[in-house]
């Protein structure tokens, strides 16, 4: 690998936290400056990090973005969500990669120049959507957040002692109105947090200790349903051994756990690495169903059991718990979902994308944002005309 001090890389950051630990394990290995617009963000990380201080920066919009962008000589940019600025080429690693949303089924993917994969499910979740072919160059490289677990370097500080089974509840974020259009089989999108959270914190207090991981990226208003749940605890009496978690990094939680609810989300897949058993909240009881279908965004449920109804909460988890039953076909989805476990994906992705800078083009660096720009913005037009093409004459909308 060369020099990370000779790499001109950027890292951008719009959504939420949950999008910074493929960006973290890189740093080490390929330096750069990461970009956010998102002030949540920029405080999240110089709080839990104040190491990167120097390395982070905070655009009030993406005008400033590119200032930056022009002012540090950036060549690349790596992506970890679907975003790109046309400035230098840019890299897709995926915030998470491994969900059955249709998140990479997306002819945003075409944006860029390299594309790099956690697993065979995710390439063939694109190859499926006919984009592959496409995409002049991709890797399959393996899913650089387990490298701490796998070389044991977690940080990990026990939420109970109490000697009780502990269920990680991780509910994947509730869709806006325009999302849930898409999404019609439930008011929620894919998120069962609305509809099953606080039935199964008073189905399961007594009985076991309940950390609620949310996701990160959540709305917060007053008698929103994270007070209701907060409130609920509390009238519970359930303090002790029922608590909330808001973090970038979900894997400490799942280390601690001895079996998880959620539904359609990433968190599920990163689940399977501790081989221990889950169970869906299903977030649209009268359509969702689990398949075989790598397209559809219900494969994972093929590796435990769903909960349609208040009264399948309880006897579900206490079963799964006592016995595993679906430890096979979970081992066989994640290891066709997730490359070489090794605990080096993040070497195996540092040393890719420090190939295809190595790669650059030798050019004065005004003309070559110039080439970068007009490539990205060519590649985007293309994607806005097919959209409409089927927008009128399909009647069903290809990308985002």
């Amino acid at each position: 690998m060369m020099d990370n001090k000779k790499l001109n890389i950027a890292y951008y950051l719009q959504t939420d936290i949950q999008h910074f630990p493929p960006i973290y394990r890189l740093l080490p290995y390929l330096g750069g400056i990461v970009i956010t617009t998102n002030k949540k963000i920029y405080d999240f990380i110089l709080q839990k990090y104040p190491e990167l201080e120097k390395q982070v920066i905070y655009a009030k919009g993406k005008t400033a973005t590119r200032k930056i962008i022009l002012k540090h000589r950036i060549r690349m940019v790596v992506y970890p969500g679907f975003n790109s600025f046309y400035y230098g080429k840019s890299v897709q690693i995926f915030h998470g990669g491994l969900s059955d949303k249709n998140y990479v089924e997306s002819l945003n993917i075409l944006l860029y120049n390299l594309v790099l994969f956690p697993g065979e499910k995710t390439k063939d979740k694109v190859k499926k959507a006919r984009y592959l072919k496409y995409i002049k160059e991709w890797k399959i490289v393996g899913y650089p957040k387990f490298d701490p677990l796998i070389n044991k370097s977690i940080d990990v500080k026990p939420v109970f002692n109490n000697g009780k089974k502990t269920i990680l509840y991780a509910p994947t974020w509730i869709a806006k109105q325009n999302v849930t259009k898409i999404i019609k089989f439930s008011a929620y999108g894919e998120s069962s947090l609305m509809l099953w959270a606080k039935k199964i914190v008073r189905e399961l207090h007594k009985d076991f200790n309940i950390i609620i991981k949310y996701h990160s990226k959540i709305e917060r208003t007053p008698g929103d349903i994270y007070d209701q749940i907060d409130d609920l605890i509390k009238e519970l009496g359930a303090e002790e051994n029922v608590v909330t978690k808001i973090d970038d990094n979900i894997l400490p939680y799942m280390y601690q756990a001895d079996l998880m609810i959620s539904d359609i989300s990433t968190a599920c897949y990163e689940w399977f690495h501790f081989n221990r058993p889950i169970v869906f909240a299903n977030p649209s009881p009268e359509n969702y169903k689990p398949s075989d279908d790598i397209g559809s965004n219900t494969y994972a449920w093929q590796a435990g059991d769903v909960i349609n109804n208040k009264k399948d909460i309880l006897p579900m988890v206490k079963q799964n718990v006592q016995h595993d039953k679906y430890k096979e076909i979970r081992n066989k989805i994640f290891n066709y979902t997730v490359y070489k476990p090794d605990g080096h994906a993040t070497e195996r992705q540092a040393n890719e994308i420090a190939k295809f800078y190595n790669r650059l083009p030798k050019i004065p660096y005004p003309l070559y944002i110039l080439q970068t720009f007009f490539w990205g913005r060519g590649r985007r037009t293309i994607i806005k005309l097919i959209n409409n093409y089927y927008q009128l004459f399909k009647k069903s909308k290809v990308g985002k």
